[in-house]
């Protein structure tokens, strides 16, 4: 049941060297936090260049400039915590269709309190993904159908938090970018399975 309702809840929201980014904000006083909170972006990476014009989802803590373990950002959506991040980029051809994996996040969530799942914190893998259609008809394309760790657990298609509507019918030429995310039971993983069409590839944290 716990399962179901966090599925449920982050389904209708998401569409996106240890650094503590959190305490010196919050304990700042008021008309200091702004210029608390610019000295620590100072601290995290730029966007990288693969997101191109991507927008993020205006619900959720942005977590495009993190890209290290142990990295952390806290702005009034919640707080967004790197476990696990690979750069291993990974392009897969199934067909027409080509998947290109520009990164992959074992990432912890806290929503703020009121959001999602009421402040419960839940833990997820999160891939940033280009899709696409390399031939000259419209496929039908779904870009990662599951998920195995080598831990045991299996997530499917229907179990992602994140979709931005990546899957389904992509016209010749067309390229769409953007997240999938499942929700993870276990955190202990560190080699991922994605299977996508006829195809099957690893990556590794």
């Amino acid at each position: 049941m716990r399962r179901l309702l966090v599925i449920g809840l982050a389904t209708l929201f998401f569409s996106g060297c240890m650094m503590d980014v959190t305490a010196p904000v919050e304990q700042a006083p008021p008309e200091r936090q702004v210029e608390a909170a610019a000295l620590q972006a100072d601290r995290l990476s730029e966007v990288p260049a693969y997101y191109g014009g991507y927008k993020p989802n205006p619900n959720v803590t942005d977590d495009r400039r993190l890209t290290r373990p142990g990295e952390r950002m806290h702005d009034s959506r919640g707080e967004m915590e790197v476990l696990k991040a690979s750069g291993e980029q990974k392009r897969v051809v199934a067909g027409q269709g080509e998947l290109t994996i520009r990164e992959t996040k074992m990432l912890r969530y806290e929503p703020a309190s009121g959001r999602f799942t009421g402040g419960e914190a839940f833990k997820f893998i999160k891939l940033f993904v280009e899709v696409r259609n390399t031939g000259e008809e419209p496929i039908q394309f779904d870009p990662v159908s599951a998920i195995g760790t080598d831990t045991g657990e299996t997530l499917h298609w229907e179990d992602d938090i994140y979709r931005e509507e990546l899957g389904g019918m992509i016209a010749p030429g067309e390229v769409k970018a953007g997240n999938i995310g499942f929700i993870l039971q276990e955190t202990d993983a560190d080699v991922l399975t994605l299977r996508t069409g006829d195809s099957e590839f690893e990556i590794r944290f």
